[in-house]
């Protein structure tokens, strides 16, 4: 008898604590019940902008210009693009890349490295030392790359005189290559990998 009068005291006080709880449920998780998973959005689409694009710096104020629209999918999906509009739009500049220790260099380096309409055949060579040099990633967007995945382009481009020495070599994703070679920007815009990255967290 004991036991059972100690479980309805344990069970009553349990209940008791709890209460509050369930009847403040709305205000404690304001956020769950608030925004409808909004906040979560947010946070999954700047973990993964700094996560896998490091180096392009995003302004998010476009979250306050639309806090108007009641359509949270149409929210949404107006702030991916708008966040894919200034991955496309961010200034990037080709600069003279970083060299490589002079007895890493092979005999023929200097030769192979002038201004030729054909590539040098030790080519996949530079190409490799370039995207080791850049830690494995995209020289413009820092994002993680392999090699068979990666672009180039030239600082100076071979047909202005460019070389393909090291320092001339830029190792760029699929992204990058698009934006930096692109003349049509809507299109460009539309087909950059990163809508289809962003676009899953939209709430369906």
């Amino acid at each position: 008898m004991r036991l059972e009068l100690d479980f309805v005291i344990y069970a009553s006080l349990l209940i008791a604590a709890l209460l509050p709880l369930y009847i403040y449920r709305k205000r404690i998780f304001r956020a769950k019940y608030s925004d409808n998973g909004f906040s979560f959005f947010i946070k999954d689409l700047k973990l993964h902008m700094s996560e896998y694009h490091p180096k392009i710096k995003i302004d998010y104020s476009i979250i306050e210009k639309t806090q108007n629209e009641l359509d949270l999918r149409v929210r949404e999906t107006i702030i991916v693009e708008n966040i894919v509009t200034q991955f496309f739009n961010y200034k990037y500049e080709k600069r003279t890349q970083e060299s490589i220790p002079r007895d890493k260099l092979w005999s023929n380096y200097i030769e192979k490295s002038n201004s030729n309409p054909k590539y040098p055949n030790d080519w996949t060579q530079r190409k490799e030392i370039s995207w080791k040099r850049d830690d494995k990633s995209c020289n413009r967007c820092g994002t993680k790359i392999s090699l068979e995945a990666s672009y180039t382009c030239f600082v100076q481009d071979i047909k202005d005189g460019g070389g393909y020495n090291i320092e001339n070599i830029i190792i760029l994703c699929s992204d990058c290559n698009k934006v930096i070679n692109s003349t049509n920007p809507k299109n460009t815009i539309s087909s950059l990998s990163l809508n289809d990255s962003l676009m899953v967290y939209v709430k369906s």
